[in-house]
């Protein structure tokens, strides 16, 4: 899935989804990121939705997922990821989604921390990697469990074949540097 730069390019849904990303002065604050991303899917839904600003509802509570309230869309999903100076966030039309981003980097112990939260099966495709691919991998395996367990609902924990289940992922297209993916309920 694409995610449309907001506000130069005007999004479009994709599978009721809506992704837009946006990058932010250096060192602004997370409470202001969040504000502003909050703006900017105002504006997003009104152009979309033709859903006027003042009747979309943001709700939040530390520890918890954010919410959405959007007329019509009594299901909508909310979910917004920040890494850095960047901001993406996702509003599902059909119930929860989850969102994940993150810079792609070298985690110098990729491996404790992929058999410790990303399972067996990663680690076995991590290992099997070339160390110029390993950080991509990686950072794309951990934006995919944080997607998942957001779309459920779930906090991090260690690894379990339990955990996230009924999930699918996608990547999402994002500016250079930067891994993303989407969950939704399969």
């Amino acid at each position: 899935m694409h995610v449309f730069m907001w506000p130069q390019t005007r999004p479009r849904w994709q599978d009721g989804v809506l992704l837009i990303g946006l990058r932010h002065v250096p060192g602004m604050t997370r409470e202001a990121a969040r504000a502003r991303v909050r703006q900017a899917l105002s504006e997003a839904l009104l152009q979309a939705l033709d859903v006027p600003q003042d009747r979309i509802r943001f709700h939040s509570s530390p520890g918890q997922a954010p919410q959405i309230r959007v007329p019509g869309h009594e299901d909508a999903g909310l979910s917004i990821s920040h890494d850095g100076d960047f901001s993406v966030a996702a509003v599902h039309l059909h119930g929860p989604v989850g969102i994940d981003v993150m810079a792609v980097q070298d985690t110098p112990d990729w491996q404790s921390v992929t058999s410790d939260y990303l399972g067996p099966h990663v680690l076995a495709r991590l290992c099997a990697a070339s160390q110029a691919q390993r950080a991509r991998l990686f950072t794309r395996a951990w934006c995919e469990r944080e997607a998942r367990l957001k779309c459920v609902g779930q906090g991090l924990g260690e690894w379990s074949p339990r955990a996230a289940r009924g999930c699918r992922t996608v990547e999402v297209g994002l500016p250079a540097g930067l891994v993303g993916a989407l969950a939704l309920r399969a």
